[in-house]
């Protein structure tokens, strides 16, 4: 047995069955019953529900980091890696609105039990954080970007897109892809050499 593949389907099976029931809907019986092993095996893999969700967090991030690291290190300007940067978080939170949903459930959740979870938010944002603004501080550097773009402040503004379509996609269900991408690119137009 592939003991890797296995942690991989079990971790798979569950962001499905996350995104269908909810995260306080799922009981570890019924991971163990999507991934059609006993309750026992499971338990060699993942001690507990909350290991499995955030192994599911982690597998969805690390996905998107690869897929940032080939934009990063192409030869392009820093204008066209930002903006493909952004094309492929807005299209990754558009097409994991299920799981997305989980997410920001499972943070209230916690917020409501007193769980501060501002580190483990950290945790996950951080590194997209920090591509923007090294794409953001090597465009101003290099003249690509006007001289007097602030890479904090336009890292932010960039930053509240995703999070602003986060919460629509997640709490009124409405949004645009579209939109989302319209309104970064008024915002990196903004960036652009007069």
């Amino acid at each position: 047995m592939d003991h890797r593949a296995r942690k991989r389907e079990i971790i798979a099976n569950a962001i499905r069955l996350f995104a269908r029931k909810g995260y306080n809907d799922v009981t570890f019986q019924d991971l163990a019953d999507s991934c059609r092993i006993a309750r026992t095996i499971l338990y060699r893999y993942f001690k507990n529900k909350r290991q499995i969700f955030d192994a599911a967090i982690i597998l969805a991030m690390q996905r998107i980091v690869q897929k940032h690291a080939e934009i990063m290190h192409a030869k392009l300007p820093s204008a066209v890696r930002l903006r493909q940067i952004c094309t492929a978080v807005t299209a990754t939170l558009f097409d994991n609105q299920e799981f997305l949903s989980v997410i920001v459930d499972y943070v209230l959740a916690m917020k409501r039990a007193n769980h501060d979870m501002t580190r483990r938010i950290m945790m996950f944002t951080i590194g997209l954080k920090r591509i923007l603004h090294t794409l953001l501080a090597g465009g101003v550097h290099r003249g690509e970007f006007r001289a007097d773009a602030n890479p904090d402040v336009y890292t932010d503004l960039l930053y509240a897109q995703f999070e602003s379509a986060a919460l629509r996609l997640t709490i009124s269900g409405d949004g645009s892809m579209t939109d989302v991408l319209n309104r970064i690119d008024e915002i990196l137009r903004s960036l652009e050499r007069k």
